[in-house]
């Protein structure tokens, strides 16, 4: 039995930009069965789709070394990481009115799109211990 993930992406990502991330996957194996490290960079917000839980198992799997990213992935990360079981969803959001978003505001949830990220329990947990790193 294959890599099921891998027979998929060889099986039907054939062609153009599809084809490149078949090439690119294979030069990744190559790298890391030559014993060379793997620096990922990021940019935009992939922590919004909770990469992180990605990474930290390919990290524990010697598969990813170095990632460099922006602030806000990491911040998103810490954020999700602390506080991801408050965090609300605003499915109607973009049919918001000016008062409900002050609604969602004076309650402490600030909203990121589609979902509000609680103030005390992510920004204010995490506050104190910033500061003290950075201070």
């Amino acid at each position: 039995m294959g890599k099921p993930i891998t027979d998929f992406i060889e099986n039907y990502f054939l062609h153009f930009n599809s084809a490149a991330l078949v090439d690119a996957a294979k030069g990744y194996e190559a790298q890391l069965n030559q014993g060379s490290k793997m620096l990922v960079s990021l940019a935009g917000a992939m922590s919004t789709a909770e990469i992180g839980k990605i990474f930290g198992e390919m990290i524990r799997q010697d598969k990813v070394h170095i990632i460099s990213c922006t602030g806000a992935n990491l911040e998103e990360d810490l954020m999700n990481l602390v506080a991801h079981s408050h965090y609300k969803r605003v499915p109607n959001y973009r049919d918001l009115t000016p008062q409900d978003e002050w609604d969602l505001l004076e309650k402490g949830l600030n909203r990121v799109t589609d979902t509000c990220i609680p103030e005390e329990e992510a920004f204010r947990r995490l506050q104190e211990h910033i500061v003290k790193i950075c201070s």
